[in-house]
């Protein structure tokens, strides 16, 4: 398996663990409640995070891998992937960050609900401007494929990107939850498409 093959396999697999571990996390308006929520089953709200934080972790890394592909190709606007291959991995620790204080405030919760409550606080608005790391980094990924590809489905692709990278950085300065749903699902969806014509390329050369 080249880095290529692995990036487009890291772009299908991680979206799909993230969604799995959102299908188990609960549906709370507010932090407390949220907290609440997961500390009723401490072990599986672990468990999901964990799972989470694995998704996204192949999910930035294979964008990270994908940035340094296309930046080798030394095409116009590829040098743009610099910015995304820096950023992506600073999401990867910033999200981290923010699911390892949420694992702490729901250890801690059954002890000490208020210091729990405080950790789970900082864990949930620490990503609150990740957006916008977020967001300059697919607004230049999804340029940098435009400029190198001729092909119809990359050049879409980056497109995708390029309007996913916006909606991350109107949602970081705005308080309209529906950006945030759609940069996050349409992230998701365009990652898999990538990872599948990535690996369909390596599959045809």
């Amino acid at each position: 398996m080249n880095t290529k093959t692995l990036s487009g396999w890291l772009l299908i697999v991680g979206p799909i663990v993230i969604l799995s571990a959102f299908l188990g996390w609960p549906n709370a308006e507010t932090a407390q409640e949220e907290l609440q929520e997961l500390a009723k089953n401490p072990t599986l709200s672990i468990a999901l995070g964990g799972l989470f934080m694995t998704g996204i972790a192949l999910l930035f890394t294979g964008l990270s891998i994908s940035s340094r592909i296309i930046a080798e190709g030394g095409a116009k606007w590829s040098s743009l992937t610099a910015v995304s291959g820096i950023l992506f991995p600073i999401s990867i620790a910033v999200i981290m960050t923010s699911v390892g204080l949420n694992t702490g405030a729901v250890r801690l919760y059954a002890t000490s609900i208020d210091n729990a409550s405080a950790i789970h606080l900082i864990g949930y608005h620490i990503t609150d401007v990740n957006g916008l790391a977020m967001g300059i980094s697919f607004i230049a990924l999804g340029i940098a494929l435009l400029g190198r590809y001729e092909d119809l489905v990359r050049r879409i692709i980056g497109l995708l990107y390029l309007t996913i990278g916006s909606c991350h950085l109107i949602a970081t300065f705005s308080e309209i939850d529906a950006l945030t749903i759609v940069s996050w699902l349409g992230m998701f969806i365009v990652s898999i498409a990538f990872g599948v014509t990535v690996l369909r390329d390596q599959s045809n050369e």
